[in-house]
């Protein structure tokens, strides 16, 4: 059983297909902190209900609505849920996320959706399913952000750096506008492996940045240890 202990609630993601990942950490930390006033959001493809949770700790008023269709992973976010001090904040909707209706828009949507649209799939369904864009692909996800977003809303997703023109492409056609990128670098002397976008359906304003994890000298950054120092007991 794993179970991550952060600084305001602990994680167990036994039986989730997909494990708790940086990515996931980086996301939530980095989208979530600058929106403290947001009183709704949304977590697409919840996993083990980390995103959620971390959104619930930045943004003190909002209730969040988790949804996740793996059986096993949607159990492991309910108990996560009701071990955290959020608890009455958390709400968990099994199911395929097209299939809800939310009745009204979103302040934030949030979602590390999965990223692998090729190769070999997992020997193990749960995991298969969570890696591949099975039915959680950048497309469905852009369409649904922008039916559920209220008009000064925003989307926070995390996606490997080769999809960025795919993704651009599908936020244009769904009418978002991209108004913060992170290009991720897990050290100086890399090339960019991750990006972190924040779409909103109104324009504004776009804010582009690099962040190195890590140092020359192999350490974490100044920067990264700000963004994500909130979550991390040890970093």
């Amino acid at each position: 059983m794993a179970r991550f202990e952060f600084r305001q609630f602990a994680i167990d993601d036994n039986g989730c297909g997909m494990k708790i990942c940086s990515d996931s950490v980086l996301l939530g930390a980095w989208f979530a902190a600058s929106y403290p006033e947001a009183s709704s959001a949304a977590d697409i493809g919840a996993g083990s209900g980390v995103l959620a949770l971390m959104v619930a700790q930045l943004c003190p008023h909002a209730t969040i609505t988790a949804l996740e269709l793996d059986e096993g992973a949607a159990r492991a976010a309910s108990m996560n849920f009701a071990a955290s001090p959020f608890a009455d904040r958390l709400r968990l909707q099994q199911g395929n996320f097209a299939d809800y209706v939310p009745a009204s828009p979103f302040d934030l949507i949030i979602s590390n959706p999965p990223y692998f649209t090729t190769g070999e799939q997992a020997a193990d369904k749960a995991r298969a399913a969570a890696r591949h864009q099975a039915g959680l692909s950048y497309a469905s996800l852009m369409n649904t952000c922008s039916r559920w977003l209220a008009s000064d809303g925003h989307i926070g997703l995390v996606s490997p750096a080769e999809f960025e023109n795919d993704i651009i492409f599908e936020a244009e056609l769904a009418g978002l506008k991209l108004r913060r990128l992170l290009r991720v670098r897990t050290s100086p002397r890399k090339q960019p492996t991750r990006l972190l976008w924040d779409f909103s359906p109104t324009d504004g304003p776009l804010l582009e940045a690099c962040l190195d994890m890590r140092g020359r000298d192999g350490l974490p950054t100044a920067e990264y240890t700000r963004i994500v120092d909130s979550f991390y007991t040890k970093i």
